[in-house]
């Protein structure tokens, strides 16, 4: 069976981060837009602060279901009841921490405390219902010690901890994604599809404009039992094109 065969259009995503300048302005149009480029399903980053309940009415107004939202290790520090509130509110099944802070990277033992904090969070979070992930950059790659931090996260991380592979930065971090993929299959279940162009000086694209073998993750994606592919750019050229572009492309790969 090939990729073709084994991805489907309903698992492609979108992380709403990409359109978060657009967003500031006029949330409903671009819920909207988002709707009209063919997404179903969206992860939320980067919108406008709500009231409780508010972003799940727009999003149901526009027909867009959240599969998971991006929460700082600081808002589950100070309060994670109000995020599991938030994410209850949008029937959202998985909180996404994005950021592992500089401060708490500096060693192996600062590394080993954050990954001990998600365990916690992952543990109190499921009592509500709700997953619990971590989301890579680049600097996981990077040596720190004798080792690197994602080397430590994986060794550390408790097994409710999902994780949600950039393949864009992976990349930049001089890893394959398409290695990184399979080496994390018990536990990486959402893939950020960007991919990486500009050579020398990388910068994220829309997946199929790149340098990225898109075709090569999907199909071990599939493998390793990856639930959402989520189309991103941190920085678009046009975000609504973009994304409009990335979902054709992914849809190419899908049946």
């Amino acid at each position: 069976m090939t990729y073709r065969q084994r991805m489907r259009t309903d698992q492609i995503a979108l992380q709403l981060y990409t359109v978060r300048r657009i967003a500031a302005d006029d949330l409903p149009g671009t819920l909207d837009a988002v709707a009209a480029a063919g997404y179903r399903a969206v992860e939320v980053a980067g919108l406008p602060e709500l009231p409780l309940g508010e972003l799940a009415r727009r999003l149901d107004d526009a027909g867009l279901t959240a599969i998971a939202a991006h929460e700082s290790i600081e808002a589950l520090r100070r309060d994670w009841k109000g995020v599991a509130d938030r994410l209850a509110a949008m029937d959202c099944p998985r909180a996404i921490v994005p950021w592992l802070p500089e401060e708490e990277r500096r060693t192996a033992d600062d590394v080993r405390r954050f990954a001990a904090d998600l365990g916690v969070y992952a543990g109190r979070l499921a009592g509500r219902g709700i997953g619990l992930g971590y989301h890579n950059h680049a600097f996981e790659f990077s040596p720190l010690e004798d080792t690197t931090v994602w080397a430590i996260l994986l060794a550390e991380l408790s097994p409710e901890v999902e994780l949600e592979l950039d393949v864009y930065w992976a990349a930049v971090g001089g890893r394959d994604p398409v290695a990184e993929i399979a080496a994390t299959a018990d536990r990486v279940r959402l893939l950020h599809m960007k991919d990486r162009a500009g050579g020398t000086e990388p910068h994220d694209a829309p997946p199929g404009e790149g340098d990225l073998p898109f075709p090569a993750i999907v199909s071990a994606a599939r493998a390793a039992g990856v639930e959402w592919y989520i189309v991103e750019q941190d920085e678009p050229r046009d975000a609504l094109d973009d994304v409009a572009r990335a979902r054709g492309y992914l849809e190419t790969l899908a049946d």
